[in-house]
């Protein structure tokens, strides 16, 4: 069996009865392994609990801190976000055999918060370029949650790491090395005890990315953008699947346009990774979230409305899939 899954944003505004009306209209189309909706930014749904504690403070809509904010121990904070999907679920007997839930990643999260209110220097000038605070800080306060949404019952986890096309390229930036890498990635995923993990990271990638993941232990799924960027088809190594025990969760629709693909369209890209990556294929899903479909109509219910229909689009992409297989 191929799963269907979600990368885990939705262009709705923030509410109780929106994330309620996402979970049904999930359970409607039959996606199999449904995220918690993410209704806010990937970034504020962890970092606003770190600015209410005085940990960081935004500008802007742009975060910042100084490093002796990082020197106590980091807090247990509630995604909660997560814990209403919990609450949805049971009160509502949606049944979902599988949950997925999303958490940004140390690498992510850090590369948002600025070390100086001089943000001419970019990435240089943020958490990201501090190894001790991104191991010290921010890999124990991503692996707290992670924990916490096994614990709940998420029984899939997947770190959203896309800002690691940032430091892996020809060279590893900002002072960190594929050893380094893999320590926080490992440390993240051993927290969740009870649930199988996955990473999601979204864009052009390169072979230097997916082998440093794929060498992470508990890493089971390596969810990646197909549809909007084919090139990454050609870096599907089948050998380093087979060594490392990996699966491919690939994205068959666009994240961000605001149309729906036929089937036809999901199902050739589909097809290719499956055919490329040897039959290592589950948890298939959109490229990306579709947060960044919001404001793209000026209509709120139609851009929902587009990101449910993707869905569904893959939902009947795999049908298709796994019919030809049996046959």
């Amino acid at each position: 069996m191929i799963r269907t899954s979600h990368v885990g944003s939705f262009p709705l505004s923030y509410s109780e009865d929106n994330i309620r009306r996402v979970l049904r209209d999930l359970k409607r189309i039959g996606l199999d392994v449904p995220t918690y909706p993410q209704l806010r930014s990937f970034i504020d749904i962890y970092l606003k609990p770190l600015e209410s504690l005085g940990i960081v403070y935004s500008r802007r809509g742009i975060y910042f801190s100084s490093k002796k904010n990082f020197e106590k121990a980091p807090p247990e904070v509630v995604i909660e976000d997560a814990e209403k999907t919990i609450e949805i679920v049971r009160s509502e007997g949606l049944s979902f055999k599988w949950l997925r839930g999303p958490v940004t990643g140390a690498f992510t999260l850090s590369s948002r918060i600025y070390l100086s209110e001089d943000v001419s220097k970019g990435l240089q000038s943020t958490v990201l370029a501090d190894k001790d605070i991104v191991k010290d800080f921010f890999t124990i306060f991503v692996g707290n949650m992670v924990n916490r949404l096994s614990s709940l019952g998420y029984n899939i986890v997947f770190v959203d790491e896309p800002a690691l096309t940032f430091i892996v390229g020809r060279r590893i930036l900002y002072g960190w090395t594929e050893e380094e890498i893999i320590e926080v990635l490992s440390k993240v995923s051993k927290s969740a005890t009870t649930s199988e993990v996955g990473i999601h990271i979204c864009g052009h990638l390169n072979p230097k990315i997916l082998e440093i993941v794929s060498r992470v232990d508990k890493i089971k799924y390596l969810s990646l953008e197909f549809f909007a960027t084919p090139s990454n088809i050609d870096l599907i190594d089948k050998s380093l699947l087979d060594k490392y025990d990996k699966i491919v969760s690939p994205g068959i629709v666009a994240a961000s346009k605001p149309s729906v693909e036929s089937v036809d369209e999901a199902y050739t890209t589909l097809l290719k990774v499956y055919e490329r990556s040897g039959g290592r294929v589950d948890l298939v899903s959109g490229d990306c979230g579709f947060g960044g479909l919001r404001g793209s109509l000026g209509d709120e219910e139609k851009e929902y409305a587009i990101s449910i229909d993707k869905l569904k689009t893959v939902v009947e992409a795999v049908r298709r899939l796994e019919s030809r297989t049996r046959l």
